[in-house]
Order: C-alpha cells, then sequence, then structure tokens
C-alpha cells in the first residue's frame, strides 16, 4: 500500500498542506504512522477521505456535516436515510443562503441606481448611503 508525505497528498488532492493539518486537527483524518525522522505518512484513506472532505467543502458543507457523514460511514449500519436527511438539512441551508444572497444583490442594486458618475469621491450618493 501507498504511503504519501503531506506535500504528496497536498499535490494530489490539490489541497494546501495547512488545509490538510487543518483537518489533521479536527480529526477528520489522521498519519498512518510517523517515520523515525518524524515525518508523518499518510495512507490510501487519508487520501480518500481528503478527496471526500474537498467534495464535500465544494457544496458548502461544514466541517461539522462532513464530520457526521463520515461517522456514518464508519457505522454503515444506520442506513442512508440519516445522510438523506443531512442532506435535505443542507439544501434547506443553501436555499436560506440564496434567499439572502438575493436580497443582497437587490440592495446593492438600489445603490447602484444612486450613482451619479459625474461626481466626486466626496459627492458619491453609494458611499453617503452607506455612512448613514
Amino acid at each position: 500500500m501507498k504511503n504519501y508525505l503531506i506535500h504528496e497528498l497536498a499535490k494530489q488532492t490539490q489541497l494546501s498542506v495547512d488545509s490538510i493539518r487543518f483537518y489533521e486537527k479536527k480529526n477528520l483524518i489522521e498519519p498512518s504512522f510517523r517515520a523515525v525522522n518524524n515525518y508523518r505518512y499518510y495512507d490510501q484513506e487519508a487520501l480518500k477521505r481528503l478527496v471526500f472532505i474537498k467534495r464535500c467543502r465544494a457544496l458548502d458543507m461544514s466541517l461539522d456535516e462532513i464530520s457526521q457523514l463520515m461517522e456514518l460511514i464508519r457505522h454503515p449500519e444506520q442506513g442512508c436515510q440519516v445522510v438523506d436527511q443531512l442532506v435535505e438539512q443542507h439544501i434547506l441551508k443553501v436555499n436560506e443562503k440564496i434567499r439572502e444572497l438575493q436580497k443582497f444583490q437587490s440592495e446593492l442594486q438600489q445603490l447602484r441606481q444612486l450613482c451619479q458618475n459625474d461626481t466626486t469621491i466626496d459627492h458619491c450618493q453609494i458611499i453617503k448611503h452607506l455612512a448613514d
């Protein structure tokens, strides 16, 4: 079985070394062993976990959600319903974020309409509105 140094994992996963260390501190991955030189070596399982974490983070899943999913993987007897519920909860959070972003977009568009391009910054209506 192949073992990886942290920089090799970073290259394989396109994650930073700092991110990998962070995930290790959060107990999402762990080195398979430390060599005599005190270097940490990671196995194929750590590589798979990092790919899993990266895909979850790309879906804006929190570390808590990822941790829950990984726990479910370790204890598969709970069934897929639990995973489905977790994903459903995440979808609700994503929908809320979409609503918030749409609100921000609307507010920014309203601010943009205040702009009178021919004024100086001292007279900028956007700046004045944001400052009030």
